[in-house]
């Protein structure tokens, strides 16, 4: 079975957690609009989404699925890994409960004390999920070792579905976030119900220092690009209020397509290019929708916000400057897709230094154009700095000669994307949310058309994977 059909059935589950996930923000931006109480909210769980970054999408699975696939006795390496690992997160919760304070003064110190009490408050909650969240990510990655994708790739939902939840029911912040720990539990339970099928747990370390290397090397590149994150969040605690939201908002959108599709190929290639040279498939595979999804984002990005967030209270305003951030983000979304594939390529061959130096080049980029673009054009700013630095990190890897293209493929990809693009702007140019639906069908079925006029490669794997 070949990379791209692997990787629908992580993609259809995926798609499952990222729609909840747009419901999510949906609710959170109708409850409580753009501005301090939201801003607040997305600061506490900062920290929890940052190590579920680092070890769900990033170190723990990049460096667990080739040590596991060559250890011979599998159980002292899955359970020393839960042991060690487990004991650190626990003394990070107890840390924070202690000095709830670290959280607002690293990642938000722009903010008015009314605002970090606020925060201080929430982030006693979210940060319980850090452990949580290092569990599943390891019974995450025993599944993928045993190219078990459709399940761990669903489970997101039901952190999705708690904070809706909290949202919707409850009265203030407070609640959202404690749906969002409860939602991690549930999630954390059922994917462990599952791996424990493939593992016998003990209470042991050994086998851990072998794997400990690589996972070092390996968090350090993932965290070098977490940076990003909380540097863009830090420069705009400092900007108006609302800032931190629409960036969060817009960002969202932007890792849609790229968590839809492109982290299901990077995930699936992780295992498939341990066994194989899979990188050109993989790249056809995260152009396919990373393209068209720019290209549409970019055109399409007053009305797509307006129709998904612009209810309740979030207000013009608020729907101004996400759009505008989107618009930002949109440019490197292709960029950023590429740049993954590159890394879990190194990532399976066990080869660390690489994406190490690549990462620091980007967050460098990042951090440094963070500041000044910050301060000048404001939240849209923040987002170009991302943007341009994923350009960065895939100029890094072209002068290597390390990306690798189907140019045909890659042809009828832009060839599609473009006439899709011109036919999205030409019906949703008023962005209405109505104009901006219709853009959406009609565009879709546009790029597809086209796809299949040329004979796309993928399309053709696609229609395969599902006529079966």
């Amino acid at each position: 079975m070949s990379l791209i059909k692997k990787s629908l059935a992580f993609s259809s589950a995926t798609f499952v957690s990222r729609i909840t996930g747009l419901l999510r923000d949906i609710s959170l931006a109708v409850v409580y609009g753009a501005g301090k109480v939201l801003d607040s909210y997305f600061v506490s769980i900062i920290f929890p989404f940052f190590f579920r970054k680092i070890f769900g999408e990033g170190a723990l699975a990049s460096s667990f699925v080739p040590h596991y696939r060559s250890v011979e006795n599998k159980d002292e390496f899955v359970s020393s890994v839960l042991n060690v690992l487990g004991i650190t997160t626990m003394a990070i919760v107890l840390l924070i409960e202690l000095y709830p304070g670290i959280v607002p003064m690293l990642f938000a110190p722009g903010y008015p004390q009314e605002v970090t009490a606020e925060v201080k408050k929430l982030v006693r909650i979210s940060v319980l999920l850090v452990p949580l969240m290092f569990f599943w990510a390891t019974f995450y990655s025993v599944l993928n070792s045993h190219k078990k994708f459709f399940f761990p790739a669903l489970t997101p939902l039901f952190m999705n579905i708690g904070v809706i939840a909290g949202t919707l029911l409850g009265k203030g912040t407070l609640w959202s976030v404690t749906g969002f720990v409860i939602g991690g539990a549930v999630s954390t339970v059922m994917l462990g119900h599952e791996a424990l099928k493939y593992f016998e747990y003990r209470f042991v370390f050994k086998g851990f220092g072998g794997f400990l290397p690589d996972f070092l090397k390996a968090t350090a590149s993932v965290m070098t690009n977490q940076l990003n994150l909380l540097v863009d969040t830090l420069v705009a605690s400092f900007l108006e209020f609302g800032a931190v939201s629409s960036i969060q908002l817009a960002s969202r959108l932007y890792q849609f397509p790229v968590g839809l599709f492109v982290v299901a190929v990077s995930t699936v290639s992780l295992v498939e290019m341990t066994e194989r040279e899979a990188r050109k498939d993989a790249s056809s595979a995260a152009l396919f929708l990373s393209l068209p999804s720019a290209i549409g984002l970019f055109v399409l990005s007053d009305g797509v916000v307006n129709l998904l967030y612009s209810f309740g209270n979030f207000s013009s305003q608020a729907t101004f400057l996400t759009s505008r951030v989107l618009k930002m983000y949109s440019l490197g979304i292709v960029f950023y897709s590429l740049y993954l594939v590159s890394l879990r390529y190194h990532h399976s061959a066990k080869r660390m230094n690489i994406p190490f130096v690549s990462s620091l080049l980007v967050s460098g980029i990042n951090i440094i154009l963070d500041f000044p673009l910050g301060f000048s054009l404001g939240a849209p700013g923040v987002a170009l700095a991302t943007s341009i630095s994923s350009m960065a990190g895939v100029a890094f890897f072209g002068i290597r000669k390390e990306i690798k293209l189907d140019w045909c493929e890659f042809t009828k990809v832009s060839i599609s994307s473009a006439v899709m693009g011109f036919v999205a702007w030409f019906i949703g140019r008023s962005g209405g949310k109505l104009e901006t639906a219709l853009a959406i069908s009609v565009a879709l079925g546009v790029y597809f058309t086209m796809m299949k006029l040329l004979k796309s490669r993928v399309l053709d794997e696609v229609i395969s994977r599902r006529k079966h």
